[in-house]
């Protein structure tokens, strides 16, 4: 089996001028309407374990909770519209747990899941004189275990879990921040306790303000030397201020290991959860491919099957990266569709592609979805698929 991020999955295809994502959304030509009609219909089978969403704060009480994880509403945050969807349906399980240690104090402030995502809320604090920062592979690390079973969750290794931190304005000893964790093979025992090891990385203040000022010399070179030739793609830093701000990093300094351990409310489980099996399949490349979805409150899968094994057949995936590149788009109340942005991760089988993708709309009641593939070179829809859901 085969595991490949988007990030991959667009370098496969850089030759044919992939556009970014935000540009390949925004220019979609419209398909007939009778190929739209035709894709349409669908049904809809709801997950035999599909239950009702569960707050875990009453939406009477939930305006101090709400208040509290405001700081991780934050659009330097990557996966902010997932925290801002999970504080909106009460999803968020509050947590108050603290641990102190060698001048470091770290408190975890809320727990979100579902049986493919784990996000950890928490807020840092150091020694006034240290700053939070995270350096290209010096990166802050988690490793979170169930304390039951002993089973490590995810381990230290960037990909397993990314750890983001925001600093408030003068005040980088301080750091907001959230972990994420995503898993493409889903959670089959839901964890009950669960123990999330921190190592934080950190410079002196006074060097955080040199790398922040070497940062926007290489800046400055880099725009100095694309306007004195536009047709040079790989930027060049001088070799001067490349050893000075490798020297920098090299003074990173990591945390002593920060281990919390809290409990999982049993709530954070319930969760509503659909499964879509659309009857018509789509054409790619002459072979006919099946779509089943199966979405939770912040997770898509959609699995795309052929009777034949062709996702891992080199010259079908060539042109499924170059003419079927998909993208899942909502729409809601106002009538318009709208993209999903966030993370997406793509695994390979013989007879099944399985695209896992970070999500926030289930709980908003969304009136259709809409499945686009695209031609990345010429920008064009080739295939699309149509899902009413206003009846569910």
């Amino acid at each position: 089996m085969i595991r490949m991020k988007r990030n991959e999955m667009m370098q496969q295809c850089a030759q044919t001028q992939c556009p970014a994502a935000d540009q390949r959304r925004s220019s979609r030509p419209k398909l007939s309407a009778t190929v739209v009609a035709v894709m349409t219909t669908a049904a809809l089978v709801l997950s035999p374990f599909a239950v009702t969403g569960q707050a875990l704060a009453a939406p009477a009480a939930a305006t101090k909770p709400q208040a509290a994880l405001a700081p991780f509403v934050n659009p330097k945050f990557q996966n902010y519209k997932q925290v801002e969807y999970a504080i909106k349906h009460n999803l968020v399980q509050p947590l108050n747990t603290v641990v102190t240690k060698d001048g470091y104090k770290l408190t975890m402030n809320g727990f979100i899941a579902d049986k493919y995502e784990l996000i950890i809320l928490f807020t840092a604090q150091a020694d006034s004189n240290r700053a939070f920062t995270s350096q290209g592979s010096i990166a802050h690390e988690l490793q979170l275990t169930d304390v039951i079973t002993g089973k490590v969750i995810s381990g230290k290794k960037m990909n397993d879990a990314g750890v983001y931190g925001v600093s408030p304005a003068k005040q980088n000893n301080i750091m907001y921040g959230t972990a994420v964790i995503r898993l493409t093979t889903p959670l089959t025992t839901a964890p009950q306790k669960v123990a999330a090891e921190f190592q934080l990385t950190s410079l002196t203040t006074s060097e955080l303000k040199q790398v922040e000022a070497l940062e926007a010399q290489m800046m400055a070179e880099a725009k100095k030397a694309y306007q004195a030739n536009p047709e040079e793609k790989a930027s060049k830093t001088s070799p001067e201020l490349l050893k000075k701000y490798n020297a920098l990093k090299a003074k990173v300094k990591k945390s002593p290991p920060l281990k919390a351990v809290f409990v999982i409310d049993p709530k954070v489980w319930e969760q509503e959860s659909l499964t879509l099996t659309p009857e018509e399949t789509v054409d790619m490349a002459g072979h006919p491919i099946k779509v089943n979805m199966e979405l939770t409150p912040f997770t898509t899968i959609t699995t795309l099957t052929s009777d034949e094994a062709v996702f891992t057949d080199k010259a079908f995936k060539e042109k499924f990266n170059n003419n079927y590149y998909p993208s899942l788009l909502i729409m809601s109340g106002n009538g318009e569709y709208k993209p999903q942005e966030g993370s997406t991760y793509y695994t390979y089988s013989d007879h099944k592609l399985t695209i896992i993708s970070e999500s926030y709309f289930l709980l908003d009641k969304p009136q259709s979805l809409r499945l686009d593939f695209t031609n990345m070179k010429d920008r064009k829809i080739t295939q699309q698929l149509i899902i009413d859901l206003s009846k569910q």
